[in-house]
């Protein structure tokens, strides 16, 4: 796809899209579909971000990454913490929350929305950094693949999230 076509279609998807968790969920679910390599790149790119944030110490928004890096993992799995035999991951998940006085209702069917949650403390003076950076991996994936719709779909959804999210914390 040329870059005017990516363009159009960034442009539809974001007319139409509500960045809501399950939106988001389905998105990135859709995008591994698609393109489990491209999405494990994006991921382990962001997962070194957040790894980089927490060495900085800067402690509210190493919690934000965990959960972001987490929730996309527990996504990519399929793994939606509700099965009576819980994972590694729903684990972390659950002592990360438990960490940030974050309680659980019974049987956890809220787990993932906490991670959504509190992913959202992420700083938002980097949004700008990190949509550069996603949308840079997102044209060198889609440069080498023959469909990326939905990987572009993702990472739209993203960036309009964190625009929002911008919008309710107001300016810096």
């Amino acid at each position: 796809m040329n870059g005017r076509g990516l363009l159009v279609l960034m442009v539809v998807a974001a007319c139409t899209a509500q960045p809501e968790m399950s939106g988001l969920t389905g998105a990135l679910r859709a995008a591994y579909k698609e393109s489990p390599t491209g999405v494990i790149l994006l991921h382990n790119i962001f997962k070194q971000v957040g790894k980089f944030s927490c060495e900085l110490q800067e402690e509210e928004d190493c919690a934000a990454w965990k959960a972001v890096i987490l929730l996309e993992e527990l996504t990519m799995a399929g793994d939606t913490c509700k099965e009576e035999e819980e994972s590694d991951l729903c684990s972390a998940a659950r002592t990360l929350l438990s960490n940030q006085s974050i309680t659980l209702q019974p049987g956890g069917g809220d787990l993932l929305q906490e991670l959504f949650t509190l992913g959202g403390k992420v700083n938002s003076d980097e949004f700008e950094n990190l949509n550069n950076i996603r949308n840079a991996v997102v044209n060198y994936v889609c440069s080498k693949v023959t469909n990326c719709a939905e990987l572009t779909r993702f990472v739209v959804l993203e960036n309009l999230l964190e625009n929002q999210l911008m919008g309710e914390k107001g300016p810096n």
